[in-house]
């Protein structure tokens, strides 16, 4: 430290800040996340139990789930946000500090098997897909309690169609948490590599002991 200029000394504690601050914006995303999930697991177990024993009181509930599964999507995004906003910062510091450290993404270790290795999805963007998803729930329990309560109780008619329309939407959601579930930053790997790793795969290649 005491061989740096002013300007990297600066820099330092710049990236130091900013990687700490990133990581307690993650810590806070899991403990929002637990918290918003806290409320909503009961208040699924609340409404199953008394869905037809007092259904003014599971309207009630459903309507709560609302308001707490948009809560938690927003804080999800708000979360994600700005640990966003401190990546960039360290991104634009590290080049002085460490060198490419979180701005280079490694490539995928595809000799892990096609199965079981692990792959490029974020896991924020994965919560808030889960937190959607359960707002979309609690909206449709919300509706379905509102019915019954103006007295609609039969679903002969349209129970198929129900039935089907659930099935296809979970179907398609999950085909999108898939697709757009993925990191969006791309690998970067160094060209240096990139040649190293081309020239040891080539057929081609003289052998250096040769």
């Amino acid at each position: 430290m005491t061989d740096m200029t002013p300007e990297e000394r600066r820099d330092t504690k710049r990236f130091d800040a900013a990687l700490q601050t990133r990581q307690f914006e993650i810590d806070l995303f899991w403990k929002r996340s637990l918290f918003f999930w806290g409320f909503i697991g009961a208040a699924f177990v609340a409404i199953g139990a008394l869905k037809n024993d007092m259904p003014g009181l599971s309207l009630l509930i459903s309507a709560f789930g609302i308001v707490c599964s948009l809560a938690w999507t927003l804080v999800n995004r708000g979360s994600k946000y700005w640990q966003e906003q401190w990546e960039t910062k360290i991104e634009e510091v590290e080049p002085r500090v460490t060198g490419a450290l979180f701005k280079r993404r490694e490539p995928e270790q595809l000799n892990k098997g096609p199965w079981l290795r692990g792959r490029a999805y974020s896991v924020s963007k994965l919560t808030i897909a889960i937190s959607d998803f359960a707002l979309i729930v609690w909206i449709a329990i919300f509706v379905r309690m509102v019915l019954f309560e103006f007295g609609i109780t039969d679903w002969t008619k349209c129970r198929c169609v129900l039935t089907w329309s659930a099935m296809l939407f979970t179907f398609g959601y999950s085909i999108a948490v898939l697709w757009f579930g993925q990191s969006s930053q791309e690998p970067q790997i160094p060209q240096t590599l990139t040649a190293e790793t081309n020239q040891r795969r080539s057929p081609n290649s003289a052998d250096p002991s040769a």
